[in-house]
């Protein structure tokens, strides 16, 4: 007699992502991302082939056993990837396949990247997340609850006029080439971390940094990469809103437009975008299990590196 039976589903594999698999982790963030945005009734934002970001690059060099893939039948269908800055933990990417969701692989993949953090001695949780309720849920559930909106704030020309404008430099002020040890020292203030790596890697990245001097001392500087604004840093919220603007006056010289990312906490500056004509495009959500330095005073590099 013959017995018919169910073959046993393989379960997902869940490993480091070595240097090579790059690309492919990469294209689970892109088709996740665009299935995200279609769900919401907006336009795919990337090709599905499109080039990894070297932020994701900078990542994996910094943070290689914060990289993990779920791989099931030879295909890697689900990514994370966290990054351990100081004490602080930082969910970078969290990816799964559309057609692989809901299947366990997300809750493994998380596990690996908290246990990273924990290996690391991080003492403070956060994301940067999208409206996707599944997600934010599995955050809070990680510890980490909602803090405060991220805004994407695109400006034209004359709305970089204006807000160069508004900050107006006061006569004991200057604009002048940021020094990196400056900035780093700047950053470990207002972020709690120094970050020099990562400063070093946007400044090989293109990044042109530019600083606002007061009585001798940097006040706040802000990096550009081509349109992209940020990070930026300040003492206070005044020399901020100085050196973005710098920056954004430089990146829109040529006429054209400039892009950052800039979280609810940072109200001064917000309201000073928004007011100058910058464009808030579709929010994401900061979440955090506790906050940590000057919130107020820093403008994130972007989703991947924060």
């Amino acid at each position: 007699m013959t017995h018919l039976y169910n073959a046993p589903v393989s379960e997902p594999h869940i490993r480091k992502v070595r240097p090579d698999e790059l690309e492919e982790v990469w294209r689970v963030h892109v088709a996740a991302s665009n299935d995200l945005l279609v769900r919401g009734g907006r336009p795919a934002a990337r090709p599905a082939d499109a080039p990894v970001a070297s932020d994701a690059r900078a990542g994996l060099a910094s943070d290689p056993d914060g990289y993990f893939c779920a791989v099931d039948e030879g295909q890697i269908r689900g990514m994370v990837s966290a990054l351990v800055r100081g004490r602080v933990w930082y969910l970078s990417m969290f990816f799964v396949l559309p057609g692989d969701q809901g299947r366990g692989l997300g809750r493994a993949l998380l596990e690996r990247a908290l246990a990273y953090g924990e290996a690391r001695g991080a003492e403070i949780r956060c994301t940067w997340a999208t409206l996707d309720p599944r997600a934010q849920a599995r955050y809070v559930m990680a510890g980490m609850p909602p803090r405060w909106p991220i805004y994407r704030l695109d400006g034209d020309a004359p709305a970089v006029t204006r807000l160069k404008a508004r900050a107006g430099l006061d006569p004991r002020e200057r604009e002048l080439p940021c020094d990196p040890h400056a900035a780093e020292k700047l950053t470990a203030e207002v972020f709690g971390h120094g970050r020099a790596d990562d400063l070093a890697h946007w400044r090989g990245d293109g990044g042109a940094a530019v600083a606002v001097e007061r009585g001798g001392e940097l006040a706040a500087f802000a990096y550009r990469r081509g349109e992209r604004i940020g990070p930026a840093a300040g003492r206070d919220e005044t020399a901020l809103l100085q050196a973005v603007a710098a920056a954004a006056a430089a990146g829109a010289s040529g006429g054209g437009t400039v892009t950052m990312r800039v979280p609810g906490a940072c109200t001064s500056l917000l309201e000073a975008l928004v007011s100058c004509g910058f464009r808030i495009g579709a929010p994401t959500l900061f979440m955090a299990s506790r906050l940590f330095g000057r919130p107020e005073l820093y403008l994130p590099s972007g989703p991947i590196l924060y």
